[in-house]
């Protein structure tokens, strides 16, 4: 494309027709620095454009060797003494020297700023003003009269950018030149427009095709449904399980009709039951490519804004088939660890009552020499009965009979010999009378051969005769003692090894107990909520007229159901907290309206026990940008705690704000914690007294649950008590606390829980 040119005689419409043809912003901005530049006579030339959401005009383009700070390639239009503001807000002409324009960073002797119009713009956030002074900095600048832009000004044209030439044109030219500037503002300003929109609209498409795969790369089928169940949208993994393909195989098509079915049939059991959003529950389908059985937990959320203007519901199915083989995999290997257990246990059983029957004393050492087993009878001969504390004599004995006991087998196992038998002299604690003994002692091995430990037999050799036959006799006992007992040790070390497996199972088994737990939260307070409903309504005389007994019940009915309730929400809460899942709902919120409701909640409870309310907002607070939900439990909490625990005095809440924080005290004059009991105070299912008889009511899950609640606002929670004199919980809340993915919720959960009290 051949560039447009103004020279003295050629028609400027051929040179701003040539302009308009240019394919982008970028071409025509220098093409228009060309066409200016050399109308003036211009070495060099700048194209600032204005940016209305920046609030500033920025460096576009350049012509001829020009270079500008970087420092200096954007100007802020609030700056309204800059010549080249004052140019392109005010669309009048500026002519600068060259001390003037060095203070603004252009490296020109002498230049013009000519500004560039558009047609009126709406809505726009830059104002533009006709009437503008220089500041001092710009002394040596001087506007310029030029009639050019004076129609588009009074027609209330809004300014697009201004070009800055070097030098100073002659005024004949520089009439020609503003008037070519006058024009192609519009121009350039529409191709600026529509480059805007086509990045707007490539961004736009790069973004839904990142979605897309986003949603195609999910492994759980997603299905946007509208109220009638009908299937709007579907990522790859749900087309797989509900929509057939051209070429499926009979038996595919089937399994996919099955599915949509199936799919169908449980959206329209939710809706008649009136199931609430967002719970979960189980579906079985069919794998169209395998035919296997699938199990998922379907989980559904409404979507706002809808999809094509009509209610939706947004449908994820999360596939639990291997966690359900896992479960009952797991129960499966508990049956066989008791089993097991059963059986080491009768085994042990077993070589105990041998160890206790045999007539003869048996030791076993370990391989420091040291015993760790004796049976009754080498208790005798080793071990100072309690009887016979005190008696010099008999311990005297017993000691000798232990120093010459371990000195054989600490030779025996230093040696390479597995078994020895050799004769030493005993006495006989109790008499003191000496007899002769042969020690048989063999080493127990384990499955590489190395010695775990020593077995040694003790045979009075009194009636040699009688010791020869039992020596025989025990000597067959030895060797099965000894496989025995390696074969007890190799089970335990079996067992060991299960258990650790089994361990790292219940550590799975159990965070998964509490995504389950957390899950449950509608099941478990939906009967509730019905018994109170049907409760109240009896009560209000619905169902017909009561009794006073009747009506008795009903009462104490309606209360334990409610204190259930209490407790039930409670632990589904503190569950919900360890799991990751607690919704964090973020909104403005004003703390003296949410503290205020939770003072007129409590102010009953406070008045049945005369005691004094005292509750003082400061008047400055600012509005808070956190869970209103939240912080009122918080706060309703710790006020319950303090009237529970105090019989005289008064309770006392304060909220004061300090740079971003809020500071929420509440105190008050009840029975104190001891220094020890501040330590455990914030455990789960703990209070002070812990006895059957307690006291004070309640399953100790309160401050466990505000200080996780504290945790989740980004916030924390400190506790000082004077035993008998009174508690002060300190609460410190962020004024802009910040949404959390589950996994922070749950890693925020676990810090507190590992975090004690201040």
């Amino acid at each position: 494309m051949s560039r447009p040119r103004l020279v003295p005689g050629e028609d400027l419409g051929e040179a701003l027709n040539a302009l308009a043809q240019a394919p982008d912003f970028a071409t025509a901005a220098e093409h228009l620095l060309d066409l200016l530049a050399e109308a003036a006579g211009s070495r060099g030339a700048l194209f600032f454009a204005l940016d209305r959401e920046a609030r500033e005009l920025t460096l576009v383009h350049s012509a001829g060797l020009v270079t500008v700070d970087a420092a200096r390639r954007s100007i802020p239009v609030e700056d309204e003494g800059n010549p080249l503001v004052i140019a392109a807000m005010a669309l009048q002409p500026v002519a600068c020297d060259g001390d003037s324009a060095r203070r603004i960073g252009l490296p020109f002797e002498l230049c013009v700023a000519l500004p560039l119009p558009q047609p009126p713009f709406r809505g726009g956030p830059v104002r533009r003003t006709a009437t503008m002074t220089f500041d001092r900095p710009y002394a040596g600048c001087q506007v310029l009269s030029a009639d050019a832009y004076d129609a588009h000004r009074r027609a209330g044209y809004a300014p697009f950018g201004v070009v800055v030439l070097e030098g100073a044109p002659l005024p004949a030219t520089a009439s020609r030149v503003a008037a070519a500037a006058v024009l192609s503002g519009p121009i350039v300003a529409r191709m600026f427009s529509t480059d805007d929109l086509r990045r707007s609209a490539e961004r736009l498409d790069e973004q839904r095709a990142l979605l897309t795969a986003i949603i195609n790369a999910l492994p759980d089928p997603i299905v946007i449904t509208d109220e009638t169940s009908n299937t709007l949208v579907q990522n790859s993994r749900a087309e797989n399980l509900l929509s057939p393909r051209g070429e499926d195989s009979e038996g595919r098509r089937r399994a996919v009709e099955i599915n949509n079915l199936l799919f169908s049939s449980f959206l329209s059991k939710s809706a008649v039951s009136g199931a609430r959003v967002s719970s979960a529950r189980e579906l079985n389908l069919v794998d169209p490519n395998e035919g296997t059985d699938l199990l998922f937990e379907v989980l559904s959320h409404p979507l706002s804004p809808p999809v094509a203007s009509e209610p939706s519901v947004l449908t994820v199915l999360r596939d639990v088939t291997d966690l359900k083989r896992a479960a009952i995999e797991l129960e499966r290997q508990f049956g066989r660890v008791r089993v097991t257990e059963t059986e080491a246990s009768r085994e042990r059983d077993r070589l105990n009552m041998i160890l206790n029957n045999v007539g003869d004393p048996i030791l076993v050492t370990d391989d420091q020499s040291k015993i760790v087993l004796m049976n009754p009878q080498a208790e005798r001969l080793f071990e100072l009965p309690v009887g016979a504390q005190g008696d010099r004599a008999w311990e005297q004995r017993v000691r000798g009979n232990d120093t010459k006991l371990t000195t054989l087998v600490a030779n025996f196992a230093i040696s390479s010999s597995l078994y020895r038998r050799e004769q030493i002299t005993l006495g006989n604690p109790r008499g003191g009378v000496e007899f002769p003994a042969e020690v048989v002692s063999g080493k127990i091995l384990n499955e590489r051969g190395e010695p775990l430990g020593i077995v040694s037999v003790v045979h009075d050799l009194t009636k040699h005769a009688e010791n020869e036959r039992l020596y025989l006799e025990l000597k067959k006992f030895s060797a099965e003692l000894e496989d025995r007992i390696r074969l007890a040790t190799s089970d335990l070390e079996a067992q060991n090894l299960k258990l650790q497996w089994q361990s790292s199972e219940l550590e799975k088994a159990y965070r998964l107990k509490s995504e389950f737990l957390a899950n449950m939260s509608h099941e478990l307070r939906t009967p509730i909520n019905a018994l109170i409903g049907y409760t109240a309504l009896m009560l209000d005389r619905i169902y017909g007229d009561l009794t006073s007994k009747q009506e008795e019940g009903l009462q104490r009915i309606q209360v334990s159901s409610q204190h259930l309730l209490a407790l039930i929400n409670d632990i589904l809460d503190l569950a919900k907290i360890e799991a990751g899942k607690m919704p964090v709902h973020l909104e403005a919120a004003s703390l003296e309206a949410t503290v205020s409701e939770v003072a007129a909640q409590i102010e009953p409870l406070v008045r049945r026990k005369s005691l004094e309310f005292r509750f003082e907002i400061a008047a400055d607070l600012p509005a808070m940008l956190t869970d209103r939900t939240k912080v009122k439990q918080i706060v309703l909490n710790l006020l319950s705690n303090a009237v529970k625990f105090t019989h005289k005095g008064h309770v006392a809440l304060t909220a004061t704000a300090t740079g971003g924080t809020v500071r929420i005290v509440v105190s008050d004059t009840g029975i104190g914690i001891q220094p020890e009991h501040l330590d455990v105070i914030f455990e789960e299912f703990r209070q002070v007294d812990q006895s059957r008889t307690r006291e004070y009511g309640g399953t100790g899950l309160g401050l466990s649950i505000t200080r996780k609640l504290v945790a989740l606002l980004g916030g924390s929670i400190t506790v000082k008590s004077e035993y008998g004199e009174g508690t002060t919980f300190v609460v410190a809340l962020p004024l802009r606390s910040e949404a959390l993915t589950s996994d922070e919720q749950l890693s925020r959960a676990v810090i507190g829980a590992m975090r004690g009290p201040s």
